[in-house]
């Protein structure tokens, strides 16, 4: 599975205004949106790549929608790597890991 990791400018206005007693200006979250740090996903799940690639495309023709890399869901692993199993239903934990970036827009 992939998805399509990235920032979203109407997002980045509310997660700013929500840690802010006072009115903060679009500036900051301009800021906030064009930094290539704390990325999110912006996508649905896809099963292949060529489907988060025509995703991109897509996006492109949005100015608030901005796309930083491709992510494949796999198995999360600790710091000795080993896989991290869940006890709840003794299966291995998935995450979403870096997989390709994206040249930026």
């Amino acid at each position: 599975m992939f998805a399509v990791y990235g920032k979203s400018l109407q997002k980045e206005r509310t997660r700013k205004r929500r840690g802010c007693k006072y009115e903060i200006s679009d500036e900051t979250a301009m800021l906030a949106f064009k930094k290539d740090t704390g990325a999110y996903q912006i996508s649905p799940e896809f099963s292949s790549e060529e489907r988060c690639l025509e995703f991109i495309e897509l996006a492109k023709s949005y100015p608030e929608v901005r796309c930083l890399y491709i992510a494949k869901l796999d198995r999360a692993r600790n710091k000795k790597g080993e896989v991290i199993i869940n006890e709840k239903i003794s299966r291995p934990k998935m995450k979403y890991f870096r997989f390709k970036d994206i040249p930026t827009q």
